[in-house]
C-alpha cells in the first residue's frame, strides 16, 4: 500500500477513536442541561456543582483532541505536542501536509452581541489569526485547570469567553462550542492528509438547546459537510 494511503488510514482511524472518546463528554453536556432544567423547575439541585461540570467536560475534550494530533503527528513519546497551530503545522510538514493554513476555521459559540445579547450565545467562525487566538485562550484555560489555577483568570484575547464579575469564564455554551471546534479541527486534518468528507466519522452530539440547534455557519473546507 502507498505510504500516503497508509498514513491517511492512520489518521482516519485516529479520528474514529476521537469520536469514541467524545461520547462521554457529549453525554455530560446533555446531563448538565438536564440538571440545570431540573433546578429551574424547582427540583433542588446544587447549582455550583452543576456549573463545575463544565470544567471537567472541557478538560476531557481538550485531552482527547490533543491525543488525536499526537497519535498521528508525534514521533516521540517523551514529549507531547501541544494544541498549538504553529507546532502542529511544523509537525505536519514532516509528512508533507499543510495543517492550519489560513483556510482552516472552526465553529464555536460566543456570547451574543448587545443589545439583547445577555447570556445568550451565537455560533460563529474563527479562522486564520482568530483561530490562533482562540486556541491560545483554550490552552491557557486547560493549563490553569490542570495546575489548580483560577480558571476565571484566563485571558480572553479571542473574545470567545463570557466576561463576568469574577473574570473570564467558559460556560456550558462555550464548552459546547469547543466540542464542535475540535471535531472541525479533526475533519480538516483528514482532508489535509488527502481524505474526503466521506472519511469523517459520525461525531457524537450533545443534546442541543434551541439556539445551538441553529444551522452551523459554513467553513471553507467543510462547506459540504
Amino acid at each position: 500500500m502507498d505510504s500516503s494511503l497508509e498514513k491517511l488510514d492512520q489518521v482516519v482511524d485516529a479520528a474514529y477513536r476521537l469520536a469514541c472518546s467524545l461520547r462521554d463528554p457529549a453525554l455530560l453536556i446533555s446531563l448538565h442541561r438536564d440538571l440545570w432544567k431540573m433546578s429551574h423547575k424547582g427540583i433542588e439541585q446544587p447549582r455550583n456543582k452543576i456549573s463545575a461540570l463544565r470544567w471537567g467536560i472541557f478538560s476531557m475534550v481538550y485531552a482527547a483532541t490533543e491525543g488525536f494530533f499526537n497519535e498521528i503527528l508525534n514521533e516521540s513519546s517523551s514529549r507531547a505536542i501541544p494544541l498549538n497551530p504553529d507546532k502542529l503545522r511544523s509537525a505536519g510538514e514532516k509528512y508533507s501536509v499543510r495543517l492550519f493554513t489560513r483556510e482552516w476555521g472552526v465553529r464555536t459559540r460566543v456570547k451574543g452581541d448587545p443589545p439583547g445579547g445577555g447570556n445568550r450565545s451565537r455560533w460563529t467562525v474563527f479562522e486564520g489569526d482568530e483561530l490562533r487566538k482562540y486556541l491560545r485562550d483554550m490552552k491557557e484555560l486547560r493549563d490553569l485547570l490542570s495546575h489548580g489555577g483560577d480558571p476565571y483568570s484566563v485571558t480572553n484575547v479571542s473574545g470567545a469567553l463570557w466576561v463576568q464579575n469574577k473574570g473570564n469564564s467558559m460556560n456550558l455554551m462555550g464548552v459546547e462550542g469547543f466540542f464542535q471546534a475540535c471535531t472541525d479541527l479533526a475533519g480538516q486534518t483528514i482532508l489535509a492528509f488527502g481524505g474526503s468528507l466521506d472519511h469523517l466519522p459520525e461525531w457524537p452530539q450533545p443534546t442541543r438547546t434551541t439556539i445551538s440547534r441553529e444551522k452551523l455557519p459554513a467553513l471553507k473546507l467543510l462547506s459540504d459537510e
